[in-house]
């Protein structure tokens, strides 16, 4: 019988908090035990070259002291998925700041369907004459629990849900959101780093 892959860890928290730091520590502790660490980007925006100062991503000596997936990618289409670490047994650390990103990773991930082009066209058209305040007005007549978790003046927010509602679905909202579910898809210790505000700021 083959050897059970290696739980996942997951590390999360917001730009500048320290996560690659706390990446690199837990490795060299992994590798003391044997194991093989290596490090999967679960950022929205890492994956593009370029960014990497903006958004934090690990630099270039501290990839040679840990592999990172999914950082600098060009192609969006070049993925690389945590189950596909835990086949060859290495151990997967799961680093990012973008929720939906960590979710995707680990959970069974349910996307809601994407519009068609004339419905998102129509609202889109509708917000620019009637403005966000009232089209957030509609919303809240019919979907109060998603227009309570969006701003009046967050328009792509307003649009999307007003999308859903056109197409038969509930909106997202804080109470039903799924992201922090305990149900994962592989075994998972999930590790949240916080800072305070001014000196996470004096950090970025």
């Amino acid at each position: 019988m083959s050897p059970e892959p290696p739980p996942v860890i997951a590390i999360f928290g917001p730009t500048g908090v320290g996560k690659t730091a706390v990446a690199l520590a837990l490795a060299d502790r992994l590798r003391e035990r044997g194991e093989d660490p290596v490090a999967i980007s679960a950022d929205a925006l890492q994956v593009y070259r370029g960014l990497e100062v903006l958004t934090g991503a690990a630099a270039a000596d501290e990839r040679g002291r840990l592999e990172h997936r999914l950082i600098g990618f060009v192609d969006p289409a070049a993925t690389y998925s945590v189950d596909a670490a835990r086949a060859a047994g290495r151990r997967p650390i799961v680093v990012g700041g973008t929720g939906l990103y960590l979710r995707a990773a680990l959970t069974e991930l349910s996307l809601a369907p994407a519009p068609p082009p004339e419905l998102r066209a129509r609202l889109e058209r509708a917000v620019d004459e009637r403005g966000p305040a009232e089209m957030h007005a509609e919303l809240r007549t019919r979907s109060p629990q998603a227009a309570a978790v969006i701003e009046p003046t967050d328009r792509t927010r307003i649009v999307r849900s007003l999308e859903l509602l056109e197409l038969g679905e509930e909106p997202p909202s804080t109470e039903d959101s799924e992201l922090w579910a305990r149900d994962v898809r592989v075994p998972t210790s999930l590790f949240g780093l916080t800072m305070e505000r001014d000196e996470l700021y004096g950090r970025i």
